[in-house]
């Protein structure tokens, strides 16, 4: 999304903090990496578990970081981890587009989950 359009969606609904229902695609998240504890590492060895998402019809929380113009994460990353592993790669996001989070802090540049697009995600286990 452009930073004007970005920007008009900030004046319309983030003034008036009221959040947005649509899909967005994975290059447009802000996640962050984590360790054993917390984050998408976190998610991900829940899964393998077999701790699923307990929530998984729920749109992905996320709030919309004006200084970057992408979206951070701060609810569903156990939903993401599941979606990222049936390869799908747009997810329906309820966005806060106030254009800042106290819930979250932003993790650093260090500390987020870069995806590179492939064609096909195998994942290491199999999943029922």
């Amino acid at each position: 999304m452009k930073l004007s359009e970005s920007l008009k969606k900030w004046e319309t609904l983030g003034l008036n903090e009221k959040t947005e229902v649509c899909k967005l695609h994975l290059s447009e998240l802000i996640i962050a990496k984590g360790d054993h504890e917390y984050g998408i590492t976190a998610a991900y060895n829940d899964i393998l578990e077999g701790n699923k998402s307990r929530t998984p019809d729920v749109p992905i929380q996320v709030c919309w970081l004006r200084e970057e113009n992408k979206f951070l994460i701060t609810d569903g990353l156990h939903r993401l981890t599941q979606f990222l592993l049936e390869g799908k790669l747009e997810y329906l996001c309820e966005i806060d587009w106030t254009g800042y989070t106290f819930a979250c802090g932003v993790p650093a540049p260090n500390n987020r989950f870069m995806f590179k697009e492939v064609k096909t995600i195998y994942a290491t286990k199999h999943f029922t």
